[in-house]
């Protein structure tokens, strides 16, 4: 497969692969100049993704991660 020949925001060449039958990948379709649509950024309010923030994301990995060494710390306690 052939280079992207798109432009990234940066103004660098795509690094992507392009579509079949294109000279442009699916994020820089738009470019082409053929009517193509530009695909639309996924639309983040007040910078949350989904239904966590990015703190609350945070917090709940963090969590996760103190588990999962208590379980292991008593696992080693008990010879599990």
């Amino acid at each position: 497969m052939e280079q992207c020949h798109g432009k990234t925001k940066a103004g660098d060449r795509c690094k992507r692969s392009a579509s079949d039958g294109s000279l442009y990948c699916s994020a820089h379709a738009g470019q082409a100049g053929d009517g193509a649509p530009e695909p639309e950024a996924p639309e983040v309010a007040d910078g949350k993704c989904g239904d966590l923030d990015a703190v609350e994301t945070f917090v709940a990995v963090a969590a996760l991660g103190v588990a999962i060494i208590v379980v292991l710390k008593v696992g080693r306690l008990f010879r599990l």
